[in-house]
């Protein structure tokens, strides 16, 4: 979600308000933002679709392709991730491309989002490298 884990629990067990990013952030997910905000309806926007991520098993070469695209990028920006960090990360990144497809079925919507999913990682990377206080600017 491109949201720090502390700050995203301290949103779930209610001790801070999300900003309309972080909400935006789930709704990129399917969580519908009616239910996140008020507990009514439905918690998915798409319950079908949410259905279909959770019954559907990893793609072991897209989750690959997605792990080097994710090295890649991270190489290319100069940072370096820990093993456990670049899990997390592909998984991450991989969680997205899926939320973010039509039909998280179908190989050849999922390979023409890769493009989207590098441009989003590489947005964030540069945002966070330029973010004051981070630790993660450039020497």
């Amino acid at each position: 979600m491109g949201l720090n884990k502390s700050t995203l629990a301290n949103y779930e067990r209610g001790e801070a308000e999300p900003p309309a990013s972080a909400l935006s952030a789930y709704a990129r997910l399917g969580v519908s933002l009616e239910w996140l905000v008020s507990g009514e309806g439905e918690m998915f926007a798409n319950p079908p679709k949410a259905a279909l991520l959770q019954a559907r098993g990893i793609d072991p070469a897209l989750f690959r392709q997605v792990g080097r695209l994710v090295a890649r990028i991270h190489k290319e920006e100069g940072g370096r991730l820990p093993s456990d960090a670049a899990l997390d990360e592909q998984a991450e990144a991989y969680n997205a491309l899926l939320a973010r497809a039509e039909d998280p079925t179908d190989a050849e919507e999922l390979e023409s989002l890769l493009p989207w999913l590098e441009a989003r990682l590489r947005k964030r990377l540069q945002a966070a490298a330029a973010e004051p206080g981070t630790g993660k600017r450039q020497a």
